[in-house]
């Protein structure tokens, strides 16, 4: 009989698990993010897995037992060997094997018997008779089975489960967030930009960064967005924060990207606490930067090394690939340990305007090392997406 817990507990817990996993984000990015996208991830999180076996392909290994016995008077036990068999069965690769046999089945039989395992191979140990090799498939058989059947019967309704939590949860947040969001709205209340950062080398004047969101309702998220002149101002202090890479290039050449990220991200927070995170999540994968606002992610930036002109047009795929449809701006940042800006502008510029999204005679030039383009939006042909172009000069 199994004691521990089993995989119909762990379903039958399956709201109170979401809870939990909903707990751990911020009310904001539930409130902002995708609900179908987040809904694929809880539920990637709290599926299991069944574990396949493959007892055709069962192999057996010879080997003699020492085991107690009672003397055949029955007033003691004596140790005498047994010749013994180990079924070696292979097992399909299981991302959570050692829980997935912490786990029981609802139905049982006697008591599990001692399974073990070298790699992909479960090992069980029987007597060197035809009764005991049967009855060792059965008992494989049985406990994997029954645990794959809890497992498959758990998963049909498991989306259902979440879905239930995940939509009150959020109808919780947009009734509970609605007033909040209305009041910041009238009243016009600018980003708080902190004055006391303790790392400010360069003065940037003051601006005021507002959230143009719609009222939430039960069924509609907030449409979070930035001013184009928000989003320059932006764009100005990464450019102007950036530059200092270029007086000194030694002290940051041998970082790698996530370093050269984690540096801006460190300046961006330290001028707009709380409003920058690197690696954020957003539509198909990773970003290096994503501005925050409030009301959800409005601004995405991506941070290469110059690899020439096909690397920058992939890097623009890239880009693209994070933008949902309501992304309209995104920031590409270049540094470039070669020398030969010029040359590179040149290139890049050219991948630009070779790129299929690209519209037509939008590439505008805004300084010698910092560009702007639009083009058509990756979720929607009738949209389009403005995209800015920084050059870093990291050679020396």
């Amino acid at each position: 009989m199994w004691s521990g817990p089993t995989f119909q507990s762990y379903y039958i817990a399956i709201p109170k698990l979401t809870r939990e996993l909903l707990d751990k984000e911020e009310a904001r990015y539930l409130l902002t993010v995708d609900f179908e996208d987040y809904l694929d991830y809880l539920e990637s999180e709290l599926k299991w897995d069944t574990q396949e076996w493959y007892p055709d392909r069962m192999t057996a290994e010879q080997f003699v037992a020492k085991v107690p016995r009672r003397d055949r008077f029955g007033n003691g036990q004596i140790t005498v060997e047994v010749q013994c068999v180990r079924l070696r069965i292979p097992l399909a690769p299981h991302p959570q094997r050692k829980d997935y046999f912490k786990l029981g089945p609802f139905a049982t039989w006697g008591s599990q018997p001692e399974f073990g395992f070298e790699g992909d191979i479960l090992i069980l140990e029987v007597e060197a008779t035809e009764a005991a090799v049967q009855r060792g498939k059965e008992e494989v058989d049985f406990w994997l089975g029954n645990r794959n059947k809890d497992i498959e019967s758990g998963n049909r309704e498991l989306r259902d489960e979440i879905k239930n939590v995940w939509e009150t949860r959020r109808q919780q947040l947009q009734e509970g967030f609605g007033a909040t969001d209305d009041l910041l709205k009238k009243l016009n209340l600018p980003l708080h930009q902190d004055p006391n950062a303790k790392v400010k080398p360069i003065e940037i004047k003051e601006r005021q960064l507002r959230t143009v969101v719609k009222k939430p309702s039960k069924n509609v998220p907030t449409d979070p967005s930035l001013s184009r002149d928000d989003v320059n101002g932006l764009v100005d202090f990464i450019d102007q924060y950036l530059k200092q890479f270029e007086v000194s290039p030694k002290a940051y050449s041998d970082g790698d990207e996530e370093q050269l990220r984690d540096i801006l991200v460190g300046m961006m927070n330290a001028n707009y606490p709380g409003s920058t995170t690197g690696e954020t999540f957003s539509k198909l994968g990773k970003t290096d930067i994503s501005f925050r606002l409030d009301s959800g992610h409005v601004l995405i930036c991506e941070c290469k090394f110059w690899g020439g002109a096909v690397g920058y047009g992939l890097a623009l795929d890239q880009l693209f690939s994070y933008l949902t449809w309501r992304h309209n701006y995104g920031v590409l940042i270049h540094f470039s340990k070669l020398k030969g800006m010029t040359r590179a502008i040149s290139e890049a510029s050219r991948a630009i305007v070779e790129h299929g999204s690209y519209t037509v005679e939008t590439l505008s030039i805004t300084t010698e090392t910092r560009l702007s383009s639009r083009h058509i939006h990756p979720q929607d042909p009738d949209q389009t997406v403005e995209v800015f172009h920084l050059f870093i000069d990291m050679s020396y």
